[in-house]
């Protein structure tokens, strides 16, 4: 599992109004989309009858009209080429899109036996993913780390406990100006039936509800001790999403041995799986886990959905054991361009369906992710306390840049998660490292306002330097990390 690319240097992007103006709520949206969503949703199948199968099985679940199904070209149902992309992928789709209204449709799945890697230039990238900009507005037909993150993705800083709020995709799609950009999935697996049977435990499980444990995964161990940055971060994600399933109800195993679930020493099983999260082995997927109708999980790994219809990899086996929605990778993708477990299970707790949840946790298009499952489960209809009250606020300690050449400015973002009493809040501030990150000592947080921010000076650094800053308010703390890098990283 590699780092990103050094013209990389934020893994969040600066959203001081967001986070400071937003802090943790949700507003629920009433429209949530105008158009009811199955009929926002473009379903894509080959000339395999097991492909047209699967796609019809689906449509008709879901009430997805018969207009919104779309035949593709005759060809391998596993790689393409550029050519054969254009050819037999991108034209029939675009003028699918164009029939029903390229506006119209936020939601691309592909069904069963039809190919998800594009060969380029050497490379091997995900082809879902350059699906979901079919248009070439997000960035022109190469691999998509290099453009930023999409503008639907929501920034957030795990250990600082920052998150954008959750919007709707359709929300964003139907204001004007948004890019046509896709939410795409694939009911794909080792079979026809295994790639039914993604929508069948979807659909039980939104009638009956999502409940079993929630089994998160980490490697590094000492939370406390890690910088969010690098490789670590996967760990900070990893946490906070065990945190946030302890607090919507599930009972969660939490490990922070470097041996996965069901490897010795620590041998630990997850039955009764809804949620998981976890890391790291290349390419393989530990057989410790019973999975519930319509659990959700996915494994930190550059070669986790190698294969959606088998081998070693971690989603074709999950699949194929009973997981209902997953996520992965078909090569490497950095730490920083899988989808962000927390961000997914928060804004899944808030209401939000899986295709929603994963694009707006996934800030790479034209990149390396293909999702398995439907994008219309939405396991929680109502969300789950506390985090589906348009009330609810959180605490946090955001940096607008978190990452930047060392000498520069920051910010400081302070949220609270109940406005600030009579006569202020006192805040301390503190640097681990006080001659390269400068903070004031204390800061007051005016009556009756919600949050506040306050200046970093930064030194120059030789090479990159994880700075932990904390916060103390009363008898409680917060931190987060500052990553400087030495000027000769552009």
């Amino acid at each position: 599992m590699g780092l990103p690319p050094p013209v990389k240097l934020q893994r969040t992007v600066a959203l001081a109004a967001f986070f400071f103006g937003c802090a943790a709520s949700w507003q629920q949206n009433p429209a949530y989309g105008q158009t009811p969503l199955n009929e926002r949703v473009l379903v894509v199948y080959s000339s395999d009858a097991g492909s047209r199968a699967v796609a019809r099985h689906y449509m008709e679940r879901r009430g997805i009209p018969k207009k919104n199904e779309c035949r593709i070209g005759a060809g391998s149902d596993t790689a393409v080429n550029e050519d054969e992309f254009e050819r037999r992928v991108k034209m029939p789709v675009r003028k699918c899109l164009e029939t029903i209204g390229k506006q119209k449709i936020l939601y691309i799945v592909f069904s069963y036996r039809t190919p998800y890697v594009l060969t380029l230039r050497g490379r091997i990238l995900a082809l879902d993913q350059f699906v979901a900009d079919i248009w070439d507005e997000y960035g022109g037909f190469r691999p998509g780390n290099e453009v930023g993150p999409h503008p639907y993705f929501g920034s957030a800083q795990s250990q600082g406990n920052a998150y954008s709020p959750f919007i709707p995709f359709a929300t964003y799609r139907d204001q004007p100006h948004a890019l046509n950009i896709y939410s795409v999935w694939r009911l794909d697996a080792t079979d026809a039936d295994l790639a039914k049977g993604l929508v069948n435990r979807a659909m039980l499980a939104e009638t009956n509800g999502l409940r079993g444990n929630g089994c998160f995964d980490l490697q590094y161990g000492g939370i406390d001790q890690l910088p969010d940055t690098g490789s670590a971060s996967g760990d900070w994600d990893i946490h906070k999403a065990a945190e946030l399933a302890r607090r919507a109800g599930f009972p969660v195993i939490e490990d922070d041995k470097s041996a996965e679930f069901g490897t010795p020493p620590a041998p630990l099983r997850c039955e009764g799986a809804a949620l998981y999260a976890g890391w790291y082995s290349l390419n393989h997927y530990n057989d410790a886990f019973t999975w519930n109708p319509g659990a959700i999980g996915f494994h930190l790994d550059s070669a986790s959905a190698m294969d959606p219809r088998g081998g070693t990899n971690w989603s074709a086996n999950a699949v194929i054991k009973g997981i209902t929605a997953t996520s992965g990778a078909v090569a490497e993708p950095y730490v920083a361009g899988l989808a962000h477990p927390d961000q997914f299970f928060l804004y899944l707790f808030q209401g939000a369906n899986v295709g929603d949840a994963l694009l707006r946790s996934t800030q790479w298009l034209k990149w390396m992710i293909i999702n398995i499952g439907d994008p219309l489960y939405r396991p929680f209809p109502h969300g789950v306390a506390p985090f589906n009250s348009p009330a609810h606020h959180e605490t946090f300690l955001a940096f607008t840049p978190q990452s930047l050449i060392g000498g520069g400015s920051s910010s400081g973002l302070i949220g609270l998660a109940s406005p600030a009493p009579q006569g202020g809040m006192t805040v301390s501030i503190k640097s681990d490292l006080p001659d390269i990150v400068i903070v004031p000592p204390k800061i007051t947080i005016s009556a009756a306002t919600s949050g506040s921010k306050f200046p970093i000076i930064t030194r120059a650094v030789t090479s990159e330097t994880a700075v932990r800053v904390s916060i103390v308010m009363g008898d409680a703390s917060w931190s987060n990390t500052l990553v400087l890098y030495g000027a000769s990283r552009q």
